[in-house]
């Protein structure tokens, strides 16, 4: 009975031990950018956005993009290309507006949880409260399972995204 009660008491012990390191399991910091777009909130100007994007610190993505004012309720963007590949890791987006200065936003940092996926949006005005000093931010939504229904994307995960055909295709 003694030795049963030993290995219930080690078992309490290791699993308090334990508690917490699920935070820093190397896994649990990679996600897949399914879906990556600029906005411009700005109602009194069109504005130049380029990005970068990095997937654990290797350049897989820039693109320039010349988006116009706001005008009423439209919101005008752009969606980037999907140039990086349908590949897990730690992805960092880079933007800067108007030449300014360059802002690193880390996707997983940005959002709750760990996201197999993440749709990502760059923007640049203030609306909602943003402060007017600081009107660059970005909005990352978990999970890309709206990615079908959005213009452009990732082709994993858009099958409205139009296909160049290869050779082995039949019609």
């Amino acid at each position: 009975m003694e030795r049963r009660a030993l290995l219930a008491s080690l078992g309490v012990v290791g699993t308090s031990m334990l508690a917490g390191c699920s935070v820093s399991v190397p896994f649990l910091e990679r996600t897949k950018l399914g879906w990556l777009s600029v906005s411009n909130w700005d109602e009194t100007a069109s504005h130049t956005f380029e990005l970068r994007v990095t997937r654990d610190g290797t350049l897989v993505h820039e693109s320039t993009h010349v988006v116009k004012q706001m005008e009423g309720n439209t919101i005008p963007g752009a969606v980037a290309d999907c140039t990086w590949d349908d590949v897990a890791g730690e992805y960092v987006v880079a933007a800067r507006v108007d030449s300014d200065e360059w802002r690193e936003f880390n996707l997983q940092e940005a959002t709750d949880g760990s996201p197999a996926c993440v749709m990502t949006t760059v923007q640049y005005g203030t609306y909602w409260g943003i402060d007017e000093a600081d009107p660059l931010n970005v909005r990352v939504r978990g999970g890309c399972d709206q990615v079908d229904r959005a213009v452009g994307g990732c082709p994993a995960y858009n099958s409205n995204t139009i296909r160049e055909p290869s050779g082995d295709e039949t019609h």
